[in-house]
């Protein structure tokens, strides 16, 4: 082959690999322009929810069934001593919440207090308002809140809970026999003795 010649041919060849890397180039933006990505997006909104409470079947001693959002004592005191009589049950409520957050427990008498304002204080040898416990479940909380009914205010306690829960908030309530404000088996004044308890899920 003639110098000429050679020079034709590698000219040749070398449009041909300038061809052959082009449609690799354009066959590789054809596939990028085929392609897209979108993203979908979706938002939950931090929420708690708690619903009616409801009596834990078995779990009720000295309580008449739970009404609405009234839990009644059948029998306060003892027919004999007229002292405080033993009562306890427990009250569940459904509940979730998506969030660390946090549960508050409080009453607003501390205590089951006589509602009529009469004879204040009690006559001596007498007591008028009784104290009881409440044990607080809820996920990693498990709390012992007392109402003790040494004096008639507003008591609380709230507890961090650093994740979501989903479940039963379970509240058991115990009174003791005897127990009174005064004097252990003193016994009571005639009236209504009531407490408000009320249980809140919130932010931290």
């Amino acid at each position: 082959m003639t110098r000429t010649n050679r020079f034709k041919a590698a000219v040749l060849a070398g449009a041909s690999a300038v061809t052959l890397l082009l449609l690799g180039q354009l066959a590789r933006a054809q596939e990028t322009d085929n392609t897209r990505d979108f993203v979908v997006r979706g938002q939950v909104p931090k929420v708690c929810t708690i619903a009616a409470p409801t009596i834990g079947a078995g779990q009720v001693v000295n309580f008449l069934s739970l009404t609405g959002g009234t839990l009644q004592v059948d029998q306060l005191t003892d027919p004999v001593t007229l002292s405080t009589r033993a009562a306890s049950a427990q009250v569940n409520f459904a509940a979730v919440c998506n969030y660390a957050h946090q549960i508050v427990l409080e009453s607003q008498n501390n205590g089951l207090w006589r509602s009529e304002l009469g004879l204040t204080p009690a006559p001596t040898g007498f007591s008028d308002a009784v104290p009881y416990t409440a044990t607080l479940a809820w996920g990693p909380v498990n709390n012992r809140f007392e109402a003790d009914a040494s004096a008639r205010r507003i008591r609380d306690s709230a507890q961090l809970v650093d994740q979501p829960v989903v479940g039963d908030v379970t509240l058991r309530l115990d009174i003791q026999p005897g127990a009174t404000n005064l004097q252990t088996n003193a016994p009571l004044v005639s009236g209504v003795y009531r407490d408000t308890l009320r249980l809140t899920v919130e932010p931290q």
